[in-house]
C-alpha cells in the first residue's frame, strides 16, 4: 500500500511539477519586483480572499503561528485541508467526487472568512487598498490627460 501511495505521490508530481515552478517563480518574481503577489491587488487594488496567505504560510513554516494566524485565519483552515487532501488521496484513495467536495467546502469557508476580514479589519494589513495598482494608473493617465485636453480647449 505505501508502495502504491508514493508512486500515485511521484506521478501527480510528474504532471504538476510545471505549474509548480511556474508559481514558485511567480511569487518570488512579484515579491522581489513589485512588492505584491496578489493579481486582484496588483490590477484593481483591492484584496482577494486569499491575501496575506503567502505570508501567513511563510510564518507558519517558521513557527511563528499567531502572527500566521493574524496575517490569514484561514491558513489554519487551509493547512487541515491539505492534511486531508493527501490522506484522501495517498492513503485511502478516495473517489475524485470527495476530493472536489473537500475542495469546495475550504474554498466557501475560505469567501467566508474574507467575508468577515473585510468587516472587521479591512485598512489593515493586508486588506489594504493597493494604490500603486493598474486601474489606479489608468485612471491617473486618464485624469491628466483630460486636465491637458481641458486646459488646451481654454
Amino acid at each position: 500500500m505505501m508502495k502504491k501511495s508514493l508512486q500515485r505521490l511521484l506521478n501527480d508530481l510528474k504532471k504538476a511539477w510545471l505549474p509548480i515552478i511556474a508559481c514558485i517563480a511567480y511569487v518570488i518574481i512579484m515579491t522581489v519586483t513589485v512588492g505584491e503577489v496578489c493579481p486582484s491587488k496588483l490590477f484593481f487594488g483591492i484584496p482577494c480572499a486569499g491575501c496575506g496567505m503567502v505570508r501567513a504560510f511563510i510564518l507558519l513554516v517558521t513557527l511563528r503561528f499567531k502572527e500566521a494566524f493574524v496575517m490569514h485565519p484561514g491558513i489554519y483552515l487551509m493547512l487541515i485541508a491539505f492534511i486531508i487532501f493527501l490522506i484522501m488521496r495517498y492513503i485511502i484513495n478516495s473517489n475524485i467526487k470527495w476530493i472536489k467536495l473537500l475542495v469546495i467546502i475550504s474554498l466557501s469557508l475560505l469567501i467566508v472568512i474574507f467575508a468577515i476580514r473585510v468587516i472587521i479589519c479591512f485598512g489593515s494589513e493586508p486588506l489594504t487598498i493597493y494604490d500603486k495598482a493598474v486601474i489606479f494608473q489608468l485612471l491617473n493617465m486618464l485624469l491628466s490627460f483630460r486636465k491637458m485636453h481641458s486646459q488646451s480647449v481654454k
